[in-house]
């Protein structure tokens, strides 16, 4: 009998463990997913809107390294244009060229910009998701190139993954976070993002 009660207890905790394993949840906030998504993609330009070259390269390495980490193609956008940004043309043209599928980017949100703050998936879609490169990204890329600097500190991130066409696959923000920071950055932003990614079936990963 007693052996019996600690074989159901042991039973017990393992159900208890994997239900919350399946009911845990991301820490990005603001997330959408295109019901009309592709094919998971599987070949990446990261690209990351920060004016400060040593935090572009920080960010777009990191995110590169968990890609390829989990079996998808990735290349830092800096290697290709180590000068300054890429704008939206620079984009479309490389993506079509080189054959990427899909292309991260990276943008620091307004502290005005607040939106939702838990991690359940929005059911109806942003404006401008078709024409992600004359919409979203012009916007973007504005703020990084003509406005004035970030302060230092934290700071809220949305990240976009786009695919040919340039049409908006997934989008979603972090949550106050140090951009200097780079482990924080490595585990709980580049980590989260691409098990949320391969969650979706927004990305092809290694089996």
């Amino acid at each position: 009998m007693r052996v019996r009660n600690v074989v159901s207890r042991v039973c017990l905790a393992l159900v208890v463990v994997a239900w919350l394993a399946g009911c845990a949840k991301t820490n990005l906030t603001n997330l959408w997913r295109n019901p009309e998504a592709p094919a998971p993609l599987g070949n990446f330009l990261v690209v990351s809107l920060e004016r400060d070259p040593v935090l572009e390269r920080q960010w777009e390495d990191a995110i590169t390294a968990e890609f390829q980490a989990n079996g998808a193609l990735a290349r830092p956008a800096y290697s290709l244009f180590p000068a300054s940004l890429p704008d939206s043309q620079q984009l479309a043209v490389v993506m079509h060229r080189d054959n990427y599928d899909g292309v991260v980017v990276t943008h620091r949100l307004l502290p005005t910009q607040t939106g939702a703050s838990n991690s359940d998936y929005a059911k109806t879609g942003p404006s401008g998701v078709n024409d992600y490169w004359r919409s979203w990204y012009h916007t973007h890329y504005m703020a990084a190139t003509q406005f004035v600097p970030p302060k230092e500190g934290d700071a809220r991130f949305q990240i976009d993954v786009v695919g040919s066409g340039g049409r908006l696959a997934w989008t979603g923000s972090t949550t106050p976070i140090n951009p200097k920071d780079e482990e924080k950055v490595r585990v709980d932003v580049c980590g989260q993002l691409v098990s949320e990614l391969a969650r979706q079936g927004i990305i092809a990963t290694r089996k």
